[in-house]
């Protein structure tokens, strides 16, 4: 029997299909198989996960509800610091399986952007290099090997599956399938709040390539050019209306972020950064990032921003953005997706283009990771265009084998930058000019080696550059303090906290310089002043260590409150529970002394000093046999046990 032409073309079609994934997935694992053996980036990093002592709490209701409640570094993105809880469950402080997190999402990102477009469109190998472009473009190397960024592939991966609810809903419309627009859109939302724009870009594909719009816009008619089903038109106002539950959700969400960041002192105020500067430096950074598209070189972890900037970089930049929106708009109903994915590009870059300044960066290439598929969609499809009308099917095939081939020794390279902090701000030293938080980092990790004359070399460059930037003061007290400078690394502290005064790691440093040159009541002080602050009540180190000092001193009562508060924030400090059992005891509460005693050995069961503590309580009330298992156990980890029970 003769199998239809129709079934052949099906068979083709999805082993085609099948090809082009496995090829997403060749490319992707060659570009970032070496992350598996990096390591935590010490900017961010630290914060989202490492010192993030709510990512290796244990999985409770309350636990789940602080991730909900709480902000970090000046973002609301319960879903992804969740996303890190589960990491820190599987791997733990091995950086390695942090990483492949990432690489898997960005997988499935590329495969989803594929399926969307094929869906949209019909057609395949169009799409499929749209994907390839995404999966392989060095400027998408940040998303992907910073573990901090897991809030932009996470949220990227909840963008694309929006879409594609989207067009199953227009396809088949009612209200099930809207509701699962909405619930995607806000689990979007709730990983990265730079999705807010999706609401407009869904106005886009009503456009192109759905054209759901009731217009007089005429589509050239090409081989699967547009959607393969018939949608009925809808009026411009009905499409705006559809979407009103998700325009809500953006506002909604806008302020959360714009309020937490504003917390944290990440909201430049217009006299620092004038409305005048912001709007030129967004301009010039639409026309970078074009150019970094094409020109995947140089690109660096944070590019300082020009204050300034010259008249005909800013005038350069307004023309090519005139001639291009232009150009655009001419060719809107005969190329459609020229309009479509220009306004995809300009539009979701508008809550990071720098408008509202959120720290001192010029732009990120971590806000291309969505951006840049509007672009690739123009890239592709333009070239389709231009390459089948004038070359054959074998030089089209060899321009896009180049362009694949290049591409990916570059972002090979790209990522080898970030095996750890040093090389990656290292090369952002190279590649950029008057960069003082590269300055900055590279000193931290010189300090971290211990070469504290070459630390101290890179702070001078950076506080030339910010004299006001608290992490580089902290960075030069440590510098100074390595070089037997004591007090002026205390003058550099104070100036620290005097520009920060809610800076926890320099009250935390500056007590412990005190305590060693014997200023015990200034550190008092000094530690009291800091866990007041609502920016430190949360802060493990300073509670747990002024909890120390009281101890020290014998305010036993109030070191009680604060290893208290430090278990509070992180129930499985083992340490804490030692020393609040010990104070317990102190304080004839035995049994709750008992308490933390126990949970000290069940955290850490190699605790030496719990296990003997925790023998002599259980001696005490008569339970024998557990008594010396805890024994047994003590000198098992520390003879002295032994020895000290014979002087008894």
């Amino acid at each position: 029997m003769r199998i239809p032409m129709t079934y052949d073309l099906h068979v083709t079609k999805r082993h085609a299909s099948i090809l082009a994934v496995l090829l997403m997935i060749a490319l992707i694992l060659v570009v970032y198989w070496p992350v598996q053996s990096y390591d935590f980036i010490n900017y961010d990093d630290h914060g989202y996960v490492t010192s993030n002592s709510l990512v290796s709490t244990e999985f409770t209701s309350d636990s789940l509800l602080k991730m909900f409640r709480n902000d970090y570094l000046g973002n609301w993105h319960p879903l992804t610091m969740l996303s890190h809880m589960l990491d820190w469950k599987l791997f733990g402080p091995r950086a390695g399986g942090h990483h492949w997190t990432n690489v898997v999402i960005h997988i499935f990102n590329t495969i989803l952007i594929f399926l969307l477009l094929r869906t949209l469109t019909g057609a395949l190998w169009r799409s499929a290099f749209v994907a390839v472009l995404f999966a392989i473009h060095p400027i998408n190397v940040e998303s992907v090997a910073w573990i901090s960024e897991r809030k932009n592939v996470l949220s990227t991966f909840f963008w694309i599956v929006t879409m594609l609810f989207y067009v199953w809903y227009v396809r088949f419309p009612n209200w099930q399938k809207y509701l699962l627009v909405v619930i995607s859109f806000a689990l979007g939302l709730m990983s990265k709040p730079m999705l807010v724009t999706l609401p407009f870009t869904l106005l886009l594909l009503d456009y192109w390539p759905l054209g759901r719009m009731n217009t007089k816009q005429y589509y050239k008619n090409q081989a699967s050019e547009i959607t393969n089903f018939t949608l009925r038109k809808k009026t411009i106002p009905f499409l705006f209306m559809e979407k009103v539950p998700l325009f809500i959700l953006s506002a909604i969400f806008s302020c959360v972020t714009f309020f937490a960041q504003k917390n944290v002192g990440a909201v430049l105020s217009l006299q620092f950064f004038p409305l005048s500067s912001r709007l030129a430096n967004a301009v010039i950074s639409y026309g970078l990032y074009i150019r970094k598209m094409f020109w995947p070189f140089d690109l660096a972890v944070f590019y300082p921003v020009n204050y300034n900037m010259s008249l005909w970089q800013v005038v350069l930049s307004i023309l090519l953005l005139i001639v291009i929106t232009v150009s655009v708009c001419i060719y809107f109903r005969k190329l459609p997706y020229l309009f479509m994915g220009w306004l995809w590009y300009l539009g979701t870059l508008v809550p990071v283009i720098g408008i509202v300044q959120i720290g001192n960066q010029a732009m990120a290439d971590r806000y291309a990771y969505i951006p840049f598929i509007g672009l690739f969609i123009i890239l592709t499809w333009g070239l389709s265009d231009v390459l089948k009308k004038r070359f054959s099917l074998k030089i089209t095939s060899i321009a896009v084998l180049s362009i694949t081939i290049g591409l990916t020794i570059v972002s090979c390279r790209q990522v080898q930058y970030w095996h750890n902090t040093f090389t990656l701000f290292s090369h952002a030293l190279n590649v950029t000019q008057n960069n003082s938080v590269a300055h900055s980092n590279v000193a931290g990790e010189l300090l971290m080696q211990g070469r504290a004359n070459e630390a101290m070399i890179h702070c001078e460059k950076a506080l030339l550059l910010n004299p006001y930037d608290y992490n580089t003061l902290v960075r030069t007290a440590k510098a100074y303090e390595l070089l037997g400078e004591n007090n002026k690394a205390i003058d550099a502290l104070r100036l620290a906290i005097e520009v920060n005064p809610g800076y926890a790691k320099a009250y935390n440093d500056l007590c412990i310089l005190l305590l060693r040159a014997g200023k015990v009541e200034d550190a008092m002080k000094i530690y009291s002043k800091a866990v007041e602050l609502n920016s430190n009540k949360d802060n493990l180190e300073l509670q747990y260590n002024f909890g120390n000092v009281l101890a020290m001193q014998g305010h036993y009562a109030d070191a009680i409150i604060h290893y208290a508060q430090a278990l509070r924030i992180q129930p499985q400090n083992a340490v804490a529970h030692n020393n609040l059992a010990i104070l317990l005891l102190r304080e004839g509460k035995t049994d709750d002394a008992l308490k933390h005693f126990r949970e000290a050995v069940r955290l850490q069961p190699k605790f030496a000093s719990a296990h003997y503590q925790l023998a002599l309580i259980l001696k005490q009330k008569g339970l024998i046999e557990e008594a010396d298992h805890h024994y047994r156990e003590a000198i098992c980890i520390n003879s002295e046990y032994k020895d000290i029970e014979k002087k008894k």
